[in-house]
């Protein structure tokens, strides 16, 4: 990834430096293009969404979750955004509806809208 110039974080990264500082730092590296978030529900932890095909403990919290779809929003510059990995079968009906909901929320987040 790194030979492309594919900027990436791990979990690691995100628990030092926070995900305001993760996120600044990718809206920098994005310059003034205009941006498409492909938003993959497995990065959550499964706490928050747990119908989904790789639950692993130690993902996104909620905060965090919401979080990476606002910074997104407040750029102006979100052309296209794809959730993916949204699978109710995948769990009970309370896990599936818990999963449901954060992926609505973090799509109406991207597109500007706030829980508070």
């Amino acid at each position: 990834m790194s030979e492309h110039g594919i900027l990436s974080f791990t979990m690691h990264e995100v628990d030092r430096y926070g995900i305001g500082e993760v996120m600044e730092v990718v809206k920098k590296h994005l310059a003034d293009r205009p941006l498409h978030l492909s938003y993959d529900i497995d990065a959550v932890d499964p706490i928050h969404a747990p119908a989904t095909g790789t639950v692993v403990r130690g993902g996104l919290n909620y905060r965090e979750a919401l979080y990476v779809a606002e910074a997104v929003a407040a750029t102006g510059r979100l052309g296209s955004l794809d959730m993916v990995e949204v699978n109710p079968s995948l769990s009970d009906a309370d896990g599936a509806e818990l999963t449901a909901e954060l992926a609505n929320l973090v799509t109406t987040a991207a597109m500007g809208s706030r829980i508070i």
